[in-house]
């Protein structure tokens, strides 16, 4: 049902796409690279010290868009896609005394269905144009890959309960910049500070920080 519903979602803004042809100024898409990190903040006094930023991840998107002009100078660019977010963790279990293991695959990576509403600012027209971004995202938490170690021939994940205990959906600012070349392709940068967290209880509070720089085609500039 979930694959169903994210198919369906991506369909449709597809059809809305293509059916608002001559409404819409620009449609397309943008693939990216993320550089993505968590903030575990431990309330207890006892566990202070534990309260850090993680390690930075690289990660990827993929990304439909459309754009409406307002005005000469402002549009406004609604997304939906498909966003990794996470962190790297620097993972040393003991389970025997004397016996340590170290983890290889350090990431954990949190998949997710991202819902962008953006406004578009620009300063001035020509065939380079520099341009402002600033809007909201919504992440959907669609599934996660926990770190997972090997222990005498048997995989075990950590944190997974947890990790099944995060916020479905989760909020942050969009603050970008970007230029775009006689309105075929555009290079991009954005910066999403969290809104919401992703996860609190009692004695532990997470929340995201990301980073990305894509590149985007206007798929109608490209069929005139």
């Amino acid at each position: 049902m979930k694959k169903k519903a994210i198919l369906g979602l991506l369909l449709s803004f597809l059809i809305i796409m293509s059916v608002n042809g001559q409404f819409l100024d620009n449609y397309g898409l943008n693939f990216g690279t993320g550089y993505s990190n968590q903030y575990w903040q431990y309330k207890d006094e006892r566990f202070a010290n534990q309260t850090e930023w993680k390690e930075y991840m690289i990660s990827f998107s993929g990304r439909f868009f459309a754009e409406k002009y307002l005005s000469r100078y402002i549009s406004v660019r609604p997304s939906i896609g498909y966003i990794q977010k996470g962190f790297m963790d620097d993972v040393t279990l003991t389970f025997r005394e004397d016996e340590e293991i170290s983890v290889e695959d350090k990431r954990v990576v949190l998949h997710n269905l991202s819902f962008d509403f953006t406004t578009k600012i620009i300063p001035f027209n020509g065939n380079i144009n520099p341009y402002f971004l600033l809007g909201l995202r919504a992440d959907y938490l669609l599934d996660y890959k926990s770190i997972i170690i090997n222990f005498q021939g048997h995989d075990h994940e950590l944190n997974s309960g947890l990790y099944d205990d995060f916020d479905k959906f989760v909020y942050s600012g969009i603050i970008g910049a970007g230029i775009s070349f006689k309105e075929l392709l555009f290079l991009g940068f954005e910066y999403n500070p969290a809104i919401t967290k992703n996860f609190e209880s009692d004695g532990l509070a997470i929340h995201n920080r990301y980073f990305n720089i894509s590149l985007g085609l206007n798929i109608n500039q490209l069929m005139k």
